[in-house]
């Protein structure tokens, strides 16, 4: 039986293909949707699993999905969503000496929380959003994009492999898939994007000399009040933890998320599965053992670790346009990050929102698909290519690597003088930098 928003569609309307079915691919087709659209997803992977590690979600972002109908009591849900509301984060030299704390979310005073999550449910979340919205049956799994050929008339013949036979010495799928035709084409699918690949070339990204490892372990104490992200660190390497469930914190306890970024001569892989060993990072992170978190240091907290990766950070210019006529870009395909100041998941849900809008704009005014993607384009291209700079000097936590420099061979004690007299108005003027440089919301919509 169809579902009841296949029933709904009416004759004559755009065919929408998302190609990704990640955070950002989930959040705009349900944003296309809202505004009308009609809309199917293919996603690689051949099945949801729980993969990846912990991510922060910005408030602006939350207000977004909050408009799209995926509540905060959903993400905090404690089967779906586990999430906690983040309150501040803390920053800390090398040697443990606190510099300042920045509120954030609804503690700043935003309409809305800060979130930190286990990225698996967060997405676990947008992707029942996205099958209540869509239908089971237009969200497809085990679709490898392969290709895509445009006719004069803007539509576009996407082509895809089973994810499930990729034989990796061939480099392709030996099983393909049934190719689609659509009006418009969202590419949302990742760093790595192959849409963005057939629309630009695959270019090669240059090596920031940075490797970050990361992974989840359990601490047996709060981190903090329990709702803290703690950073600590220099110009060589800095570490970040937080909590990602608030059900091991309604228990006294942290499900910890962390992350170590560390500086690396040789490129490695640049992939979340990439795994590392602690002898990799074991010095590096033994140096910042005046630093506690939960009762445990940034070496402890590895130690009890299973599962480390190891993902080497690749950079890409910012793009001149997300303009492709009847194709457009989103979240990492079109403007891939720097894991910095967390904003992976926050941009791609804002990319989502605007083209839910400008669709919407585009519809009502006649100008159509290529109308909409040109209005995208002028709301998210530019203001989120300075996001993608900005997180070059690595976001907020280049707080950590400036208070170093102006306390160079300074003795601990001149150091913590150094940082009570100063450290809080020179935190406020690189943390306000960097906070002014991210994009606000495009809708005017009040908060609920």
């Amino acid at each position: 039986m169809a579902s009841p928003a296949k029933k709904a569609r009416t004759e004559g309307k755009p065919k929408v293909v998302v190609v990704g079915g990640g955070i950002g691919g989930c959040a705009a087709a349900v944003a296309l949707s809202q505004a009308g659209a009609d809309v199917v997803i293919y996603e690689q992977a051949p099945a949801l699993m729980e993969i990846g590690a912990g991510i922060n979600v910005q408030a602006v972002a939350i207000g977004v999905l909050n408009r799209l109908g995926i509540t905060e009591e959903q993400l905090k849900d404690p089967v779906l969503g586990d999430s906690i509301i983040t309150s501040k984060i803390e920053y800390y030299t090398v040697d443990g000496i606190m510099i300042a704390d920045e509120a954030v979310g609804r503690a700043k005073g935003d309409a809305y929380p800060q979130i930190s999550t286990h990225r698996a449910k967060f997405h676990n979340t947008l992707i029942k959003k996205a099958r209540d919205t869509l239908g089971e049956e237009n969200v497809h799994l085990n679709h490898s994009f392969t290709g895509m050929d445009r006719a004069e008339d803007g539509t576009i013949t996407i082509h895809f492999g089973k994810s499930s036979t990729f034989n990796p010495k061939l480099g392709k799928c030996a099983e393909t898939q049934p190719s689609i035709t659509a009006d418009f084409v969202v590419g949302a699918d990742g760093l790595k994007s192959r849409v963005r690949a057939a629309l630009l070339g695959d270019n090669l990204p240059r090596y920031t000399g940075r490797t970050i490892y990361r992974g989840l372990c359990e601490v047996d104490e709060l981190m903090g009040d329990g709702n803290t992200v703690s950073l600590c660190g220099n110009e060589d390497g800095n570490f970040i933890c937080y909590p990602v469930s608030d059900g091991m914190r309604k228990n006294g306890k942290t499900h910890c998320n962390w992350g170590f970024n560390a500086k690396r001569p040789e490129p490695g892989i640049e992939s979340w599965t990439a795994m590392a060993k602690i002898e990799d990072i074991e010095a590096e992170l033994g140096a910042m053992d005046q630093n506690s978190f939960g009762g445990v240091t940034p070496l402890q907290i590895a130690q009890k670790t299973e599962k480390i990766i190891g993902w080497a950070l690749f950079d890409r210019d910012p793009l001149d346009s997300f303009d492709f006529g009847t194709v457009t870009l989103l979240g990492d395909s079109a403007h891939p990050l720097l894991p910095y100041g967390s904003q992976g998941a926050t941009q791609a849900i804002m990319d989502a929102e605007a083209l839910g809008v400008a669709y919407k704009q585009a519809m009502a005014d006649g100008t159509g698909v290529k109308g909409c993607v040109k209005k995208y384009s002028d709301m998210r291209c530019a203001i989120s290519g300075k996001v993608v700079i900005a997180n070059r000097d690595m976001g907020s936590t280049a707080v950590l690597r400036e208070v170093e420099k102006k306390c160079v061979g300074m003795s601990r004690g001149d150091k913590e003088k150094w940082i009570k007299e100063n450290g809080k108005s020179f935190f406020d003027e690189i943390i306000g930098s960097y906070r002014r440089a991210m994009p606000k919301s495009v809708s005017c919509e009040p908060a609920k």
